[in-house]
């Protein structure tokens, strides 16, 4: 499917392009519209803000793990959200159990208007606790990037 990427310079377009690639139906839409947090959510999330936007999550340390993973492995996801295979690393299950925080937080800044980057905690370790009480760790660093994937059509 990919992202849900679009102009959204004219609201009542956009509502109809999302409408279409969630396929839902007019009754499924109405709760998600009656919300204007939502409805925000909607205009802001197919925009080269956040299209452009690629969180990085960086093994800073690493000790024990064993499933080997490495200081500098990545993982990268686009638009904040969906994982690019091609540019990142194996990573291990035990390691992904803050990613969706991670991520939901820094959607939720730029959703706000501010800065991903000005996430209060963007390290974080993997589920496994180290020596005493299991096997090994990680810690994990949270940057988001900018690039050029969907281009601004304002900038024109």
């Amino acid at each position: 499917m990919g992202h849900l990427a679009m102009d959204t310079s004219k609201m009542e377009e956009t509502l109809k392009a999302f409408q279409k690639q969630m396929g839902y139906t007019d009754e499924e839409l109405a709760p998600i519209l009656d919300q204007p947090k939502f409805v925000n959510t909607l205009m802001t999330m197919p925009t080269p803000k956040v299209r452009n936007s690629t969180l990085v999550l960086e093994v800073v340390e690493s000790h024990g793990c064993s499933e080997g993973m490495k200081v500098g492995d990545k993982l990268y996801f686009t638009g904040l959200a969906l994982l690019d295979p091609k540019r990142s690393d194996p990573w291990c299950a035990f390691a992904l159990s803050q990613v969706t925080a991670v991520t939901y937080a820094c959607q939720n800044l730029i959703l706000n208007g501010l800065d991903p980057n000005l996430l209060y905690t963007n390290h974080f370790s993997c589920f496994d606790c180290g020596s005493k009480y299991g096997l090994g760790t990680i810690v994990v660093r949270a940057t988001v990037i900018e690039e050029d994937i969907m281009p601004d059509p304002e900038a024109e």
